[in-house]
């Protein structure tokens, strides 16, 4: 790699460290002047990052910015790690923990994995809190972006489907930065709607901001170990309205507010298909409350949705102890944990599209044993389907069960739980938090887990979240041997 696109990603990494910095200043402001700990702390996690980003940045200024695709893989990749080391700073002097608890807590807040290695919330600094909660925020719309600037350019698991939407230049979207102005634009309206919802139900002013950072970006984190059971029914629902936006293709709401229609969103292939199926699946949830509990039909309904919606979005808020709801209910959230929600959202996870594709596929096949000499066109919401499209569904596919595969296989070696290592590894890969098989673990507290298996699941998690094959791709020797020309 040559010295000038060196020094251009060495800038890009300076400017992404250097938002870190400035976002680190809210935690710092609201500890001095609330007067609570922490400011000491941030401010100097605030230098320490300072240093690198103004070096990082400064011999890159007048470089050139047309990177090769293969250079866009690395970028993504350093940009996550570097902002994570940073980031990880304030837990690190505020906790007095180990870095490995402090990182695997900071790349759970930015890939809004949702997993904590943290308990006793409540007694927490309040500064730390709001970092945590930032943190996801941050990680929510950065990846919104990301998905649909630049993956589509990747091709990286099917995201090519989506590029037209993404650089359609018209009159809704004419280019990228107009693009991620209006996605952020609606992303700050969401978040401030669901503030001012969370404290009309009730909630203090900090926990209704700290919430709805976590509620919009779909990440989880709460300010108390008994998460949302902690707050009223009616703050329950508006989580469960604001995880369902988040988990939403973010440019349909740009086009939906541009045409001033809802139909834009509604009509829309992928979301007609993801509502139904979180109305099937909060079905067959409730019906096995009402029959294996003793919640009343209300509660039944709402813990059902819920946990639902949460677990399919990948939020992985908790509301109840599915524990005690006996082996269907647990098998029901356990097959809803990797599917995660809809393309260009705050979600990770498989992304529905792509069951919606495998369907397609199916039928196809179905229909050709049947009329061996029919002529078969499939098209998903006005794309035709091509085998570049098919290759990459499979191909993502293939690379989520293998890196499932060795993450458990990580785990396991380190005397974790069979059941814990395998549904902790899909967790952290579908970014979604809860597991099973112990009950710290299933409510999302993995602090007792080895390091070993900590990095492990770190990996998954910025896998998890920049769709797996953007960091797989760093691992073929080839990568490197093309880089180095």
């Amino acid at each position: 790699m040559d010295k000038l696109r060196l020094n251009s990603i060495l800038f890009i990494v300076g400017i992404s460290t250097s938002k870190v910095v400035t976002f680190m200043l809210f935690p710092f402001l609201y500890a001095l002047f609330t007067e609570t700990s922490g400011y000491i702390e941030f401010l100097s996690a605030i230098l320490l990052a300072a240093v690198p980003s103004f070096f990082f940045m400064r011999p890159g200024v007048k470089t050139d910015f047309d990177f090769p695709t293969r250079d866009y893989f690395l970028i993504t990749c350093i940009i996550w790690l570097v902002d994570c080391t940073f980031a990880a700073m304030p837990f690190y002097f505020m906790l007095e923990c180990s870095y490995t608890d402090a990182f695997f807590e900071t790349m759970s807040g930015l890939t809004t994995f949702g997993g904590t290695v943290l308990n006793n919330l409540e007694s927490l600094p309040p500064a730390i809190l709001l970092w945590r909660s930032m943190l996801q925020w941050i990680g929510g719309v950065g990846f919104v972006v990301v998905a649909v600037a630049l993956l589509p350019k990747l091709n990286v698991g099917g995201m090519k489907l989506f590029q037209s939407e993404a650089s359609e230049k018209n009159k809704d979207t004419p280019k990228a930065t107009t693009i991620a102005k209006n996605i952020i634009g609606v992303y700050l309206i969401l978040t401030l709607l669901c503030c001012l919802c969370f404290h009309l139900c009730g909630m203090s002013l900090f926990d209704a901001v700290c919430h709805a950072f976590t509620t919009t970006a779909t990440g989880g984190f709460s300010t108390s170990d008994s998460s949302m059971s902690r707050f009223s029914p009616s703050a329950q629902w508006v989580c469960v309205l604001f995880m369902l936006a988040g988990s939403f293709p973010f440019m349909l709401f740009v086009k939906s507010v541009k045409r001033r229609s809802i139909s834009t969103l509604l009509g829309n292939q992928q979301v007609r298909g993801y509502l139904r199926f979180i109305g099937i699946m909060s079905l067959i949830l409730t019906a096995a409350l009402l029959v294996g509990s003793s919640f009343s039909l209300e509660e039944a309904v709402r813990h059902a949705v819920f946990n639902v919606v949460s677990i399919i979005t990948t939020s992985g808020f908790s509301l109840g102890n599915w524990a005690s709801w006996g082996s269907f209910a647990c098998l029901v959230i356990l097959l809803i944990l990797p599917i995660g929600g809809c393309t260009g959202s705050t979600s990770g996870g498989i992304k529905f599209f792509r069951l919606q594709i495998i369907e397609i596929l199916f039928r196809k096949q179905c229909q050709e044993l049947l009329h061996p000499n029919a002529v078969i066109a499939q098209t998903y919401q006005g794309h035709r389907i091509d085998d570049a499209l098919i290759r990459s569904v499979v191909a993502f596919l293939l690379s989520y069960i293998m890196l499932l595969m060795v993450s458990s296989m990580v785990l396991a070696a380190e005397n974790v739980d069979v059941v814990v290592a395998i549904t902790s590894s899909m967790s952290a890969i579908s970014n979604v938090g809860p597991s099973f098989g112990d009950a710290a673990v299933s409510s999302g507290c993995y602090g007792q887990l080895p390091d070993v298996s900590k990095w492990m699941l770190s990996f998954d998690m910025l896998c998890g979240r920049v769709e797996i094959l953007t960091v797989m791709v760093l691992i073929v020797p080839m990568f490197w041997r093309d880089s180095a020309r």
